[in-house]
């Protein structure tokens, strides 16, 4: 008997979005399931960001993600179909995503994740003392601050804060940022779009993490939070906590463990992309739809 030991990952997760206090839609997307994680923030004129997200979300979750390779590819994948939707739809011309992911590698390669990001909605790390920001944001102002042209500070009220330099579907290419990352015990994953980060500074979000372990509740809490100090945006934030075992091999045959947190969502992720889809075939057949049509297509 092989009594050697090995490590098995273990994730716990909870997910929430809202559309916030002013904003009449929700634009943000999210994916979460045992092997991907994805936040997408649309923009775009009638519900075109709510389309663009969820397209993006829905072409990267049912492409393969299996290695670093194919998860790049897959964001590619993404950009090219939100981009040719937006060119054979008129009312959709100019529409265009944020897309950032974690994906969990294979068996053979279990305790890694993927991470890839285009767009300023964010993923960061923390454990215990240190809280990192993991992607670089891809808009004018963090381009002007990452060349010390002008203040965190200043970034905040610039008038072209929400102008991105890099986004999904919006051009025919896309470069993405991507690369492998070794999860460690007690590591904790905010993804997040910047309905939260415009609203919470990252001593809030530490703060709700300390208070709120279970992944589920910290989720909710962010969103309630990004809300009671504005809520000028659509807001959606994925928490993953990371538990590592080391186990005897002769006792698991398998090397990642992923046990799944109630979602908060008020409609369920995987249910509300097929709702969109379905608004999406009635885009095709006139210039715009109510949002309330989503609540009639739940009933329906």
């Amino acid at each position: 008997m092989n009594e050697s030991g090995k490590r098995r990952l273990s994730l716990s997760w909870g997910a929430a979005t809202d559309q916030g206090r002013i904003r009449s839609t929700n634009q943000d997307a999210m994916h979460t399931d045992s092997g991907l994680f994805a936040v997408a923030d649309g923009m775009g004129g009638h519900q075109g960001g709510e389309v663009a997200a969820n397209i993006a979300v829905r072409t990267l979750s049912s492409a393969k993600h299996d290695s670093l390779e194919n998860f790049e590819s897959a964001f590619v994948e993404a950009n090219r179909v939100v981009h040719q939707t937006a060119l054979t739809e008129p009312n959709l011309h100019g529409m265009g995503t944020t897309l950032t992911a974690i994906a969990v590698l294979g068996a053979s390669d279990s305790r890694h994740f993927a991470i890839a990001n285009v767009g300023d909605s964010r993923i960061y790390r923390f454990n215990g003392a240190e809280f990192e920001q993991l992607t670089l944001d891809h808009s004018y102002v963090a381009e002007l601050v990452r060349r010390e042209e002008i203040t965190e500070a200043d970034a905040a009220t610039h008038p072209y804060r929400n102008m991105l330099t890099r986004a999904i579907g919006v051009h025919s290419e896309v470069q993405v940022d991507s690369w492998r990352l070794t999860p460690k015990e007690g590591d904790r994953f905010i993804l997040c779009s910047d309905g939260l980060t415009n609203e919470l500074s990252d001593i809030d979000l530490m703060k709700h993490l300390l208070q709120n372990p279970l992944a589920s509740n910290a989720a909710r809490a962010l969103v309630r939070a990004a809300n009671i100090h504005g809520g000028r945006d659509n807001t959606t934030v994925i928490v993953i906590n990371v538990n590592i075992e080391n186990i005897q091999t002769s006792e698991f045959g398998e090397d990642t463990l992923v046990n799944e947190e109630q979602s908060n969502s008020l409609i369920s992720e995987n249910k509300r992309n097929r709702l969109i889809s379905k608004l999406f075939l009635r885009l095709k057949r006139t210039i715009g739809f109510d949002p309330s049509d989503v609540k009639n297509l739940e009933e329906s």
